[in-house]
């Protein structure tokens, strides 16, 4: 005599089906979880390509103010070339760049040297001394947008040491620097730079960053003299 033994619906596993179903769920979450995980690290590496940025920029920004603050020390006062309104610091119209001389101490005396900055092909090129020009920033990981230098100078009246009476409407005129009467020329420059992070990725690149500086220009200079 044959016995049928049932097993209850609850102690027979599960069917194949169901087998598959839960094994696509579960691929399903994994490959939700990597995406994220994907996201996460591209935010990630964003954040620190734009922090890098930002410092470089800063680390940049901070070195031309305290290169351009030395410009005039261990010059002669009165040193204005003929027509010009600064006797040591030169800008173009734009403000693109900077050229300023200093005495730099070397052996028995100190030579002066012309220093400067400017902007080339995304790149900041900073002048020696002696005429060559040197990249500052990184073509690799930066490239520089924007390079501007934004002058504010006031003009300190020195006539009241002249012993004899000087013209002043010289002063302000265009031949300013020149026979004028005297006055102390204060000046302060205003740095702004703007740059890009260069990545292998363009969604890796971020948006671009700004940097803002000014320099005092420690060394007052000068200009004119008392009539003869």
């Amino acid at each position: 005599m044959t016995t049928n033994h049932h097993v209850p619906r609850h102690g027979r596993g599960f069917t194949l089906v169901e087998l598959m179903l839960g094994m696509a769920i579960g691929l399903a979450v994994v490959v939700l979880a990597l995406g994220l995980l994907g996201v996460q690290l591209q935010d990630t590496r964003r954040q620190l390509t734009d922090l890098r940025l930002t410092h470089d920029l800063q680390t940049i920004a901070e070195l031309i103010s305290r290169d351009l603050a030395r410009a005039g020390h261990g010059m002669p006062a009165g040193t204005a070339a003929t027509g010009s309104p600064d006797p040591v610091i030169a800008l173009p119209p734009d403000g693109s760049s900077v050229s300023f001389d200093y005495a730099v101490a070397g052996g028995a005396e100190a030579t002066t040297g012309r220093f400067g900055y400017r902007l080339r092909r995304g790149v900041i090129e900073m002048a020696f001394g002696d005429g060559s020009w040197q990249a500052l920033s990184d073509a690799s990981s930066m490239r520089v947008m924007r390079l501007e230098f934004v002058p504010d100078s006031r003009r300190a009246d020195l006539q009241a040491f002249c012993s004899r009476r000087c013209d002043a409407a010289a002063t302000s005129g265009a031949g300013a620097g020149v026979g004028t009467c005297p006055y102390q020329l204060q000046r302060r420059v205003r740095i702004r730079l703007r740059a890009q992070a260069v990545t292998g990725s363009s969604a890796d690149s971020g948006a671009p960053r700004e940097a803002e500086i000014d320099a005092r220009v420690r060394n007052d200079a000068v200009v004119g003299g008392c009539p003869a």
